[in-house]
């Protein structure tokens, strides 16, 4: 289910997914939400969504790593908020946001055995404001994460970086490379696999 293109429209003629990540302050979000749970309020629910969209998909691909698979996360989450609307009980919304995002993005990593490149417990204490500690555990992920990336072979290489440097969807990576999808899938696979097995157990 890709929430973001069957449920939401947005009028302004943009796709959520490019909405800058800056977003208004904290009163603006908070306003938004409430008119959603507690007013039912659709018109409300699309502004929230356009404004949130990608700063959640920004955080939660810090430890799903994959383009695709925050997206559909962030989707999955804001689908879950519309369809329990009336059942949803929160004070401070924005970090309910947050934490919505972060307990799917878990429970991703959950069902394939092990995390992509940082374990659950490191991921846990990733918050969407950065502490100059979490930078410079960030910085040492990056350079391990490079060396492992630049050890894949070219093809396989190519196609990862695509998809994480470019945030390309698997059939743009192959339309683009003139390969199946399937064929992409595989690299891509391929290459978390590769990952896994390089970086070290902290």
């Amino acid at each position: 289910m890709n929430f973001s293109t069957s449920l939401i429209k947005i009028e302004s003629g943009k796709n959520a997914s490019s909405v800058p990540g800056k977003y208004s302050n904290q009163s603006d979000i908070d306003t938004l939400f409430f008119r959603v749970v507690d007013e039912n309020d659709y018109e409300a629910f699309q502004t929230l969504f356009t404004k949130m969209y990608s700063p959640l998909c920004q955080f939660c691909v810090k430890f799903v790593q994959v383009n695709e698979v925050a997206e559909e996360l962030v989707s999955d989450v804001f689908y879950t908020i519309w369809k329990n609307r009336s059942q949803i009980i929160v004070s401070t919304p924005r970090a309910y946001l947050f934490t919505a995002v972060k307990n799917r993005g878990f429970d991703h990593l959950r069902r394939i055995k092990k995390s992509l490149w940082v374990d659950i417990e490191k991921a846990s204490e990733i918050t969407d404001n950065h502490n100059s500690e979490d930078h410079l555990i960030g910085i040492e992920l990056a350079e391990q994460i490079d060396r492992a990336v630049a050890a894949l072979p070219k093809q396989c290489r190519l196609i990862f970086e695509l998809s994480r440097d470019h945030g390309m969807k698997y059939k743009e990576i192959a339309s683009t490379l003139n390969i199946g999808v399937k064929t992409v899938e595989t690299q891509i696979g391929r290459a978390l696999k590769h990952l896994r097995n390089s970086l070290p157990n902290q």
